[in-house]
């Protein structure tokens, strides 16, 4: 539900972000996210045709680490640098998340797949249920760039209740 609703608020507040704050053009939005989209699939076969990679818990775990840093450096940023940075960094995250965070769900409930599915699912939903508010919300009060703050502590805690997790199960 957190990493939902982080991906939500930052995806809603960044062209406002960077259109209000920073004064940036629609056409330097549209280049952002479209840099972002034009790097998820090769990110994603890279991924497919790695012949070593680590187990899921550990990919959904860097994954989320790098969405951390993804809205750490969109807050920093004042201008196309970093955000370009930024968005290099969120195409691997999506590559990652999109494609392994419900088999990530499914591997803590194993012989439960409908059920991982549908809880997958249902907190995905809930989280952007709830970012809608909570982005306008902390946009009106503190500005767009505070946002990004709060996506990187949803996504932080995200990360710490997931490592936690990971560490309750038995083995």
């Amino acid at each position: 539900m957190l990493y939902g609703m982080s991906m939500q608020m930052g995806m809603a507040m960044f062209p406002l972000f960077v259109t209000e704050t920073l004064r940036g053009t629609s056409g330097e939005v549209g280049f952002l996210v479209g840099l972002c989209a034009l790097l998820e699939i090769p990110v994603m076969v890279a991924l497919v045709t790695w012949r070593r990679l680590p187990g899921v818990p550990t990919l959904v775990a860097a994954g989320m680490a790098l969405f951390v840093a993804h809205f750490a450096l969109v807050y920093v940023a004042d201008g196309l640098p970093l955000l370009i940075a930024a968005q290099v960094i969120r195409a691997v995250v999506l590559a990652i998340l999109a494609g392994l965070g419900m088999t990530y769900f499914q591997t803590l409930m194993p012989g439960r797949f409908s059920a991982a599915t549908t809880m997958f699912a249902n907190t995905g939903s809930i989280g952007g249920m709830l970012s809608g508010i909570t982005s306008g919300a902390v946009a009106q009060t503190l500005g767009y760039r505070s946002v990004f703050l709060v996506c990187a502590a949803l996504t932080l805690l995200g990360f710490l209740v997931m490592t936690w997790t990971n560490r309750c199960r038995p083995a």
